[in-house]
């Protein structure tokens, strides 16, 4: 009482043209040209970024320390500590930004090619047949 394996037909539908110009057919998947990325290119974005975001804040708390001294004397050492440290998260937090953004403007991969196996070498059924 097992079920029959039917193989599945596949047929190929080419629309008819009524007039004598020949048929122009678009392609629906559109291809990039994309370089392929290796692991040491992503590798040295990465540190490139690492680094930014290393260095960039430390120059952003000490310069505007920095300026905040020498132009308002006047000020204590508490709100000028307070706005060099706001400073440098600012400053990491636009790295971070610009490092998203730059994986959001990458372009998508091209589309796998799909695997075609042969009619005969089809995997058998998932259910075992029973023997009568």
């Amino acid at each position: 009482m097992g079920k029959k394996n039917r193989k599945q037909q596949h047929v190929d539908v080419v629309p008819a043209t009524t007039d004598d110009s020949p048929a122009v057919i678009d392609s629906p998947v559109e291809h990039h040209t994309q370089q392929e990325d290796t692991s040491a290119e992503v590798f040295l974005w990465l540190l490139a970024y690492s680094v930014l975001m290393f260095t960039l804040p430390f120059l952003g708390f000490y310069g505007v320390r920095s300026w905040l001294q020498e132009s308002f004397p006047h000020l204590d050492l508490f709100t000028v500590n307070c706005w060099s440290v706001l400073t440098a998260v600012v400053v990491v937090n636009l790295v971070v930004a610009m490092y998203v953004l730059k994986a959001f403007r990458e372009k998508p991969p091209p589309p796998l090619e799909p695997v075609q196996q042969d009619e005969d070498d089809e995997p058998e059924a998932a259910e075992p047949k029973k023997e009568q």
